[in-house]
């Protein structure tokens, strides 16, 4: 009797082991899949598109749209060119994140606008723009200006925030005309 339970539950087994699927068919399936699946979408889909944005001249990139963007608006013919009105808010000091106040970045700034009462509108409102540009400039660490096109992104985010301070869209362009960080 010994020998008929050892057979069949050997048969058992054995019939077990050929209707469960082979734990290596998915594993096999997705070292051979992947590969060719990432080729065929670099190939078809991602080279397609950079080639069709590098060509087109027409497509910008967000930064840049941003900064051309800025410069379209409110130009008609005779001002194109010619700089809009500027307000310039010098030597901001401050602390930057995460370094306990042992760095410190100083910068220099003009802001351009197009509209023709853009030095009286943040003139009033100087205390208010001063303490943004703090807020703003505090919040970044060593690391986020070490970062290639920090500046742009420090000048981006100036902008929005100063707008957004406003509730209007009188900032179009930020320049720099210091930047010192140490």
């Amino acid at each position: 009797m010994p020998e008929e339970e050892s057979a069949s539950t050997e048969a058992e087994k054995t019939a077990a082991t050929a209707k469960a699927p082979s734990v290596w068919m998915p594993i096999v399936a997705v070292l051979i899949l992947m590969p060719a699946i990432s080729f065929g979408i670099t190939q078809y889909v991602l080279i397609p598109r950079i080639k069709a944005a590098v060509l087109q001249p027409g497509v910008r990139t967000q930064s840049a749209s941003a900064a051309g963007e800025s410069n379209e608006r409110g130009k008609d013919k005779k001002s194109e060119g010619k700089p809009g009105p500027s307000y310039e808010f010098s030597n901001i000091v401050v602390n930057l994140a995460g370094t306990g106040g042992t760095r410190y970045l100083k910068a220099s700034f003009t802001v351009v606008g197009s509209r023709p009462d853009l030095q009286t509108i943040l003139s009033e409102n100087k205390n208010q723009l001063l303490d943004v540009a703090i807020s703003v400039l505090g919040s970044k660490s060593m690391a986020d200006l070490e970062t290639p096109g920090s500046k742009n992104m420090v000048r981006n985010d100036l902008v929005e925030s100063f707008n957004q301070a406003l509730k209007d869209k009188l900032v179009e362009q930020l320049y720099f005309t210091e930047f010192v960080v140490q």
